[in-house]
């Protein structure tokens, strides 16, 4: 059965309450053991769990992690104060897994708090995206959309953010998670009721609030918009750079973390360094299309063997595969002086 969308308290409960089972570590004679429905079972645990099982701990997502943790401790609902983030960045550099596992942490902190909050009605984090091209209603009704509460036609906007500001205020809602928020007209009157709309219901119902779109320092420039980005922290989130020697140690150990995933029988994690420059090419450094491409060519590596004894290891025409037809075979230019990495 396919889960409801994550813009719903169900759909993120769901996705929140999932727990992938991580494959055990097989060498190649416990791997060989296995009769072909066992091997089939381990195959297909393996495939699930690097295409979304596990989550990475980025320094970008625990220090989005820590900011938002000390804007709950640090400040009070019923108080106005600079407690919104922007997480801005460009699309595929995992902007929405961020928003996930923090929803995660923050529901979990709630349970140690108060573990029957659920049975008592509390919705500590409300995930919300944005339509393309939403008027100022649309952002209240989203809300409301989020509680599966019906929206009248004929409702005023004024009494759909006194609805949706209600809402949160008695299901004691602490964390807002705005995503997609470029889909907002975010020019002429319209870009500014919207996110006057949005500040009210920031204001009103004192949670803590992460916006998270693309390239928004650049499209938010309304007053309106300032006001809000102002009152709290702009965390930009970019590709993964390949531009000095640090920066390679740092993509090379993100490397090695997939690799570590993969759980492959023959596998050597160090192995998939190789590939460091032409991964970095093709994915441009961006995560979610790294996962894209290992998790393409982790399928063809364990699925394309062509008996069960066979070496399991990532080769060059996996990963060029993964990537595309179009792909090229290219060492991304050093700058003078440095080299790259993320």
């Amino acid at each position: 059965m396919r889960p409801d969308p994550k813009s719903t308290l169900s759909g993120l409960r769901q996705r929140l309450d999932h727990r992938f089972t991580r494959p055990d570590p097989l060498g190649r004679d416990d791997y060989q053991a296995l009769d072909p429905d066992g091997r089939w079972s381990y195959d297909s645990l393996r495939l699930q769990w690097f295409g979304a099982g596990f989550w990475l701990k980025t320094a970008d997502t625990m220090d989005l992690l820590r900011s938002v943790k000390g804007y709950l401790r640090t400040t009070h609902e019923y108080a106005i104060g600079e407690r919104n983030i922007v997480l801005d960045g460009p699309a595929n550099v995992g902007k929405t897994t961020m928003l996930l596992r923090l929803a995660r942490e923050v529901e979990m902190a709630q349970a140690r708090m108060n573990p029957d909050y659920r049975r008592h009605g509390h919705v500590p984090v409300v995930y919300i995206e944005v339509a393309p091209r939403s008027t100022p209603k649309m952002i209240a009704a989203a809300i409301l959309d989020f509680f599966g509460t019906p929206v009248g036609e004929r409702r005023t906007q004024r009494e759909l953010v006194g609805n949706a500001t209600d809402l949160m205020l008695a299901r004691r809602t602490r964390l807002l998670i705005v995503d997609e928020l470029q889909m907002l007209r975010l020019h002429g009157p319209h870009g500014d009721d919207a996110m006057d709309t949005l500040k009210s219901i920031i204001n009103n119902a004192g949670v803590v609030t992460v916006l998270s779109g693309i390239d928004l320092t650049s499209k938010l420039a309304s007053r309106a918009a300032e006001q809000i980005m102002g009152r709290g922290e702009i965390r930009p989130l970019r590709p993964f750079s390949y531009a000095s020697d640090a920066d390679r140690d740092r993509w090379a150990a993100l490397l090695l973390r997939f690799s570590e995933e993969m759980h492959l029988v023959d596998g050597e994690p160090e192995r998939l360094l190789e590939f460091a420059d032409p991964l970095h090419a093709l994915t441009e450094g961006r995560i979610g299309n790294l996962r894209r491409v290992l998790s393409r060519a982790l399928s063809v590596a364990i699925d394309e063997k062509p008996t069960p004894d066979a070496r399991e290891v990532i080769v060059e025409e996996h990963i060029f595969g993964a990537a595309g037809a179009a792909a090229v075979r290219r060492r991304p230019a050093a700058k003078k002086g440095g080299s790259a990495v993320a």
